[in-house]
């Protein structure tokens, strides 16, 4: 008898052993393909005069592949399954998921293998909501009333998934709003966008550094900020230099800033400094000890550490992962 339930845990271990290797080689032949192919530009399919337009898309699987666009993308999965590529996030999907995509962030939705069999009478279907970002004029942006809005705006740009009792809302909402014309589609975007700005049940996808495309016009103040630190976050960064460009003491500066943010200017950094080591990482051309000096870090244990601390993972870990067998020792 004891024979036996060694032999059962031991056929257990090799499973799951086997089916781990499975997904991450899968999860990594996928990344390969997107970290080797730059992102496609797509042109989306707005009628004439439209600035707002809901697609629907029904098929045997989804078709478009990594891509990005100026507009902005509200994606509604209806049916299907698969993973999603947002950035550097990369996580299953399933039905009636929602997100947020902001302009020209690199996304794909990918079906599961079982929706690529010719003899499958799977579905992949979805509704698309794309607008563009000039219906909101300058002025009109800038107006208390759509401070939410705005902030929504900003956030998007590193891709947004909508949980609980907020993502059934704003589902219905899509789902109520898909054949609206005239004002009605301007005013039930702006009730949408409202919810959603207010919603605190939301998770960001892409990581705050992995990607460097952040045009804000609307938080000019906070822009000037971003672009400092994508600029020079692989240096020495003080405190108070960051509160000068902005005008404000470095009390004033860190309280402005964890309200802006909700995090502290340190973690802030250092999530950018973290998001940009991935790719390295997972380009590989790079000791580890190498790649934390790149990215701004003094010494490789803290390196480590804060790695840790964004990822839950150490670098080497992160590595292994997505299939990266390191060339060189730390």
């Amino acid at each position: 008898m004891l024979v036996l339930i060694e032999f059962f845990i031991l056929a257990l271990r090799l499973f799951f052993v086997l089916y781990n290797r499975l997904i991450i080689g899968r999860f990594y032949s996928i990344f390969q393909s997107l970290t080797i192919m730059k992102p496609l530009y797509q042109d989306l399919p707005f009628p004439i005069d439209s600035h707002i337009h809901y697609y629907v898309e029904d098929l045997p699987h989804f078709i478009v592949p990594w891509h990005y666009h100026p507009a902005i993308e509200i994606m509604y999965i209806v049916r299907g399954t698969g993973t999603r590529f947002v950035g550097d996030c990369i996580e299953q999907y399933e039905e009636g998921d929602v997100c947020m995509i902001g302009p020209n962030l690199p996304h794909e939705w990918r079906n599961d293998d079982a929706y690529f069999d010719k003899k499958s009478d799977l579905r992949a279907t979805c509704i698309c909501l794309f607008f563009k970002h000039e219906i909101f004029d300058s002025n009109f942006i800038r107006l208390p009333e759509m401070n939410n809005i705005r902030d929504l705006i900003e956030r998007s740009r590193r891709g947004l998934k909508f949980t609980g009792n907020s993502k059934l809302e704003i589902t219905q909402l899509i789902r109520e709003a898909v054949n609206d014309v005239g004002v009605r589609k301007i005013t039930n975007l702006l009730t949408l966008l409202e919810l959603m700005a207010t919603s605190t049940e939301y998770e960001l996808l892409a990581s705050v550094g992995f990607t460097n495309s952040v045009n804000s016009e609307d938080f000019e103040r906070f822009n000037k900020v971003y672009k400092f630190l994508i600029k020079n976050f692989a240096t020495s960064i003080r405190l108070e230099e960051v509160a000068a460009l902005v005008g404000l003491t470095p009390t004033a500066f860190c309280r402005y800033f964890k309200e802006r943010t909700k995090k502290t200017f340190v973690e802030y950094l250092n999530e950018i400094r973290i998001g940009y080591s991935k790719k390295l990482l997972l380009e590989n051309k790079m000791k580890i000890s190498t790649i934390s000096g790149e990215v701004g870090f003094t010494n490789l244990s803290n390196f480590i550490s804060q790695f840790k601390k964004v990822t839950g993972m150490s670098p080497s870990q992160f590595q292994k992962q997505f299939g990266v067998k390191a060339k060189q020792a730390i």
